[in-house]
This record gives structure tokens, sequence and C-alpha cells, in this order.
């Protein structure tokens, strides 16, 4: 009788844990699908362990990002692990994955995540988020104090400190150290990211606006004779999309106050991702834009400013300096 009822108990539990084992399975073999930003194929190590790291590259260039993360593990596990960083498509695009590497080269080889697809095979809601891989299964997945603790059991993981967002989210970012894993990359660093802060001189500009009209940061400076303040605001053409949450609500707000507030001189700075000057021109004329409109065909505003994020508003003052910077539009 003992028997048949732990012959019973375990094909129960074997019913329940051969669907986990398989789903794992299957996202290894998911994984193995994919490629990276540069092209090439994923190919998972026989030889070494795996650690994959689900990242929000937003993170990183406010210095908070899962490399800085991992480049913080002991150096006896990184030499051992072949990393593979994985961005979910949420608030991205590959582009901005191509320029986020030039910034960062060691996060590599990085993959980018259709519909957060992997992410969600491996049972993981949110970034960061970290899987262990050997020999074709998943021996660990988890949050960052869940891999402390799996590769220290007997350490208890202290809570890192609570950080200021609002203070901390534009400081001047730069690439985390290179590790000692990271034996690979060329002995030339990138050059630092930097964001310009409130009091620093914004970076000067002489652009074409959509009505070929030409918009200079210096003479707007000099016309109001230190009476007004520039406000630069960057909008995505790609508005209304799920991923710009309340923008129709925010842009309708904004062209209130460019139409009642004559206490600065306002221009709207456009995205160049994915659209051409035609898209930026009906966007603007759908939603009755009167500023000024720099179609950033390039970027080159976007990047020059750290801006990542729309819309977004500068305020730069009769000095040109940065008055403000943020994503609420005042």
């Amino acid at each position: 009788m003992k028997r048949v009822n732990f012959l019973y108990t375990f094909s129960v539990l074997a019913c329940l844990l051969n669907p986990a084992v398989a789903q794992a399975e299957s996202s290894v073999a998911l994984l193995e699908q994919q490629q990276t930003i540069a092209g090439k194929p994923i190919a998972l190590s026989d030889q070494t362990r795996t650690h994959l790291v689900f990242l929000d590259i937003w993170t990183s260039y406010a210095g908070e990002g899962a490399e800085t993360f991992v480049a913080q593990l002991p150096a006896s596990f990184r030499q051992s692990t072949q990393q593979i960083w994985i961005q979910p498509e949420f608030n991205v695009t590959r582009a901005q994955l191509q320029e986020f590497q030039s910034y960062y080269p060691q996060v590599a080889p990085l993959v980018l995540d259709p519909q957060q697809t992997l992410l969600k095979q491996f049972g993981f809601w949110q970034t960061p988020a970290h899987v262990l891989i050997e020999h074709g299964k998943v021996v660990f997945s988890g949050g960052n104090e869940a891999l402390l603790a799996y590769l220290n059991p007997e350490k208890k993981a202290e809570a890192p400190p609570k950080r200021d967002a609002e203070t901390d989210a534009w400081k001047v970012v730069r690439p985390p150290a290179e590790s000692e894993s990271m034996t690979r990359q060329p002995a030339k660093k990138p050059a630092p990211y930097v964001v310009p802060q409130v009091g620093a001189e914004a970076p000067r500009f002489e652009r074409q606006t959509l009505s070929d009209q030409t918009v200079s940061l210096k003479e707007l400076l000099q016309q109001s004779k230190g009476k007004q303040p520039v406000s630069l605001v960057f909008v995505d053409a790609l508005c209304p999309m799920p991923h710009f949450p309340g923008c129709e609500a925010k842009l309708a707000a904004w062209q209130d106050q460019v139409a009642t507030d004559p206490s600065r001189q306002w221009v709207g700075v456009i995205s160049g991702y994915y659209i051409d000057a035609g898209i930026a021109a009906g966007f603007a004329e759908k939603f009755g834009l009167t500023a000024p409109l720099i179609f950033d065909t390039d970027n080159a505003l976007y990047k020059a400013y750290g801006v990542h994020a729309t819309p977004y508003q500068i305020d730069v003052g009769p000095q040109g300096r940065i008055q403000y910077r943020g994503d609420q539009l005042r």
C-alpha cells in the first residue's frame, strides 16, 4: 500500500515538474533562434555557464544599469561565464540599441527581444532579471538579490542603499570600467556619455525648421536681450503609441502654452527615428503645433542634450545656461 502511495505521489510530482522543465528547455531553444543586433546568431557554449542578463538601457543611461551590477559580481563568476544581454522590445528601437552599444561596448552580445517574448518565456515581467544555463538546462532564474544569494548562499545579501531618482537620473553618465572578463574589447574606450545638467552651458545649434526658417540658439538669446528664456520641447511624431502614454494630452497642453505664454521662446524638436520630414510635417498639422519645429534628422540635438524620453522640456536661460530639464512640460 505504501509503495502504491509512493508511486502515486511520484507521478503527481512528475506531472507538476515536467511542464516547468519543458518550458525551460523550450525557452533555451527559443533563445538559440535569436540574433544579436549585429546580425550574428546566438551560440550557447557547452563548456561554460551562460548568463542571460535582461536589462533596460534607459536605466543604464541614468547610471543604474544592469551592467554596473554585473561588473560588481565575483571575478571568478564573470571569468567562467558567457554573458548574453537581452533588451525587451518596450519603448526602444533597434537604432537606439545600436547607439547604446556604441557607448557601452562591453554590453555584448546584445539581443533585442521582440514583444518581450524571451522575458515572458523565462517567467519574468520586469528587469533587471538573470538566468543561468548549464548544458542547455536552466539552473537559476531571478533578480539581482536572488542571484547574489545563489552565488554566495552563506552571506546574506545586503540591500543596496536607496537613491534619489530625481537627483540621480540626469547625472553625468560614464561607461562602467572594463571588467576582467571583457578581454575582447579594444584598448581605446569610447568617449564618456555626457548629459548637460542644470547650470551647464547649453549646446549651441543652428538648424532649419519645417517651414525652412533658420533657428539658432545664439540668435534667439540675442533677440530676447536677456528677457526671454528659450524652451526646447522634444517630441516624437510616432505619437500616439502605446509606449508614449498620454502624449496627445501633453502635446495639446504644450500648444496651449505656446499660444498663451509670451514670456518665453518656444522651439520644438522632432525625433528623426523611423520617419521623414513629410511625416513630421503631417504630425505638426495633426496636432496644430505652431511653435518653430526642427526635424532632427540624425537625432543630433537629442544626443547633444542627452534626451531619451518624449515629450521632454529643456529651458535655456538668457545667459545660455540650462535652467530646467525634465519630462514635465511647464
